[in-house]
C-alpha cells in the first residue's frame, strides 16, 4: 500500500523558513491521523492485548517537559512518546511517557479528531502534532522528517497559521497549505480533524507535483468551518531503518516543538485517535509500585490478571 523510498534526509536545524503556501484545496473524506503528546493519555479498552485495535486519548501541550530525565542528552523540546523506561532502541534524548500510543501496521486510515486550543499561545509559539514512524524511532533515529502532522505555528498572537506538514523537505518544507486563522474576538478554540491514508492516491492530493514519486498517500485538516486541506505524506523518509516505507511498522504519536524552546508553548490539543494500539503489561513488575496505573487500571491486581488471561489465550504479553 505505500510507495517507493524517498532519499534519505540530513539533520538540518530545527525550523527553517516556510514554502509559499498554497491556497485551500477541496477536501477529500474526512479522517484524522496520529498525534503527539504530553498529558494525559487513555484507551477505550483497558488491559486489551498489544495486537488489538482500539481508540486512545491524546491531550496535551506542546513543548512541556513531561519527563525531567529528558533534559539530558539532547535537552529539547520535543517528544516521542515511547514510554519510560523507553523500549530498547530508543533514546532518551526525546521524553518519555505512558502509556505509550501506537497505531497499527495493518491499516489504512488513521485519524484523531478534537481541538487545538490556543487560548494562552502567543506570537512564535510553534508546534508540529501528529505521528512518528515508529520503524526509524526503534532504530534509534531521531525521526526529525519520519513523520506526519498537524502544523501550527502563531505568526502573531491574534493569527494562527495551521495547516499540514511531513517535515522537512529538501527547500525546508514545513508546511506547503495551510490556513491563516485570525483569532481576534474568537474563544482560540479550533475543532480539528486530521486524517492520515495510506491508500489514498496521492496525485489526487499533492500540492506540489514533484513530492508524488515519492510520496506514500494523503492527509487531510479539516479546521472549523474553514475549506478542508489535502496535500501528500511521506516525502521523507529514514531508508536504513524503514525500508523506504514510512509507517510500514505503524506510527507512534508525539510531537516537536521548538529545538530553542525554553517553557511550554500556549498551544493544548486533545485528541481521540483511531486506531490505536493498546500498551499490555509484559511482566507482574510492571503492574507493581503503582505500575498499574500506566496501563489504566483500576489496581494492581486487575494489572496482574491481565497478563494471566492474555497468556491463556495466546496472545502473549
Amino acid at each position: 500500500m505505500h510507495r517507493a523510498a524517498p532519499p534519505v534526509p540530513t539533520d538540518a536545524d530545527d525550523r527553517t523558513d516556510h514554502r509559499s503556501a498554497s491556497t485551500p484545496g477541496v477536501g477529500r473524506t474526512l479522517l484524522g491521523a496520529a498525534a503527539l503528546l504530553v498529558g494525559s493519555l487513555a484507551f477505550a479498552a483497558t488491559g486489551a492485548a498489544a495486537d488489538t485495535h482500539d481508540t486512545a486519548t491524546f491531550t496535551g501541550t506542546v513543548s512541556e517537559i513531561v519527563d525531567p530525565d529528558a533534559e539530558t542528552g539532547i535537552p529539547r523540546r520535543w517528544m516521542r512518546h515511547v514510554g519510560d523506561p523507553a523500549p530498547e532502541g530508543y533514546s532518551h534524548g526525546y521524553q518519555w511517557g505512558m502509556p505509550i500510543i501506537t497505531t497499527p501496521a495493518d491499516v489504512d486510515v488513521v485519524t484523531f479528531t478534537g481541538s487545538i486550543d490556543v487560548l494562552d499561545a502567543g506570537g512564535g509559539d510553534f508546534g508540529l502534532i501528529g505521528l512518528l514512524d515508529t520503524a526509524t524511532l526503534a532504530a534509534d533515529e531521531r525521526g526529525l522528517n519520519e513523520g506526519v502532522y498537524i502544523y501550527a505555528s502563531m505568526n502573531d498572537d491574534d493569527t494562527l497559521r495551521i495547516g499540514l506538514s511531513d517535515g522537512r523537505a529538501d527547500g525546508g518544507e514545513y508546511v506547503q497549505t495551510f490556513h491563516d486563522v485570525d483569532l481576534a474576538g474568537t474563544d482560540r478554540v479550533l475543532d480539528v480533524a486530521f486524517t492520515i491514508d495510506a491508500a489514498a492516491d496521492p496525485v489526487t492530493c499533492a500540492t506540489d507535483a514533484a513530492d508524488v514519486p515519492t510520496a506514500e498517500g494523503c492527509m487531510t485538516l479539516a479546521v472549523d468551518e474553514l475549506p478542508v486541506l489535502t496535500d501528500s505524506w511521506g516525502t521523507i523518509t529514514h531508508v536504513d531503518a524503514n525500508g523506504g516505507v514510512e509507517l510500514v511498522d505503524g506510527g507512534t504519536a508525539g510531537w516537536d516543538g521548538l529545538a530553542s524552546a525554553t517553557e511550554a508553548t500556549g498551544i493544548d490539543y486533545d485528541f481521540t485517535i483511531e486506531p490505536a494500539v493498546p500498551v499490555a503489561p509484559t511482566s507482574p513488575d510492571d503492574c507493581r509500585d503503582g505500575g498499574f496505573a500506566n496501563y489504566d487500571f483500576a489496581n494492581q491486581g486487575q494489572c496482574i490478571a491481565s497478563i494471566r488471561a492474555n497468556e491463556d489465550a495466546g496472545l502473549g504479553s
